[in-house]
């Protein structure tokens, strides 16, 4: 009996995605997959250590690398810099006291993304985000509310401070404009 740790692919997988190394990653996360598919047997038991081991937390560390998804709940910071299409990204996110959904639609001059609280809160202070060119302006608004905030340059995007904490609760978008 010959064994994969699927926990030890699912790690180098998610830093490789974490590095760049986009395809890289996806041909391990697909060969994975490809390893377990229902239709060869049971989609719940990826071998390791034995028999009748799932290691699916794993991986949702590839998915969290491809979202470039950061969290701080006591800082209150939010950070997302997708791997994948970042002209067009979509994807869900979990925090300590509520989820949503992460969208942004970047071109060479702007990103416009919007942070979408399905159910419970999110307290934030801070956003990162990563973008093609060096803003010169910033725009944050919750709801129809505009938020003061600062921005600062990083090395790849920005670091937006907002002036106060905000909550976003439940149904509410918060909306953010980089030019």
């Amino acid at each position: 009996f010959h064994e994969c740790m699927s926990g030890f692919e699912h790690q180098v997988a998610s830093h490789m995605m974490a590095e760049g190394m986009t395809d890289e990653s996806l041909v391990i996360t697909r060969m994975i997959h490809d390893r377990y598919h229902a239709a060869k047997r049971n989609p719940f038991n990826e071998i390791e250590c034995s028999d009748h081991y799932a290691r699916a937390m794993a991986s949702y560390g590839t998915f969290i690398s491809a979202c470039g998804f950061e969290y701080h709940g006591p800082k209150g910071y939010i950070r997302f810099a997708p791997k994948i299409s970042p002209e067009n990204f979509r994807a869900p996110f979990v925090t300590a006291q509520g989820w949503g959904t992460y969208s942004q639609h970047q071109n060479k001059s702007s990103l416009k993304a919007q942070i979408h609280v399905k159910s419970g809160t999110l307290a934030l202070k801070m956003l990162g985000f990563e973008t093609t060119q060096d803003p010169t302006k910033t725009s944050v608004m919750l709801g129809n509310k505009l938020v003061p905030s600062n921005f600062t340059l990083l090395e790849r995007g920005c670091t937006i401070e907002l002036d106060n904490p905000i909550v976003i609760s439940q149904s509410e978008k918060l909306e953010i404009e980089i030019y």
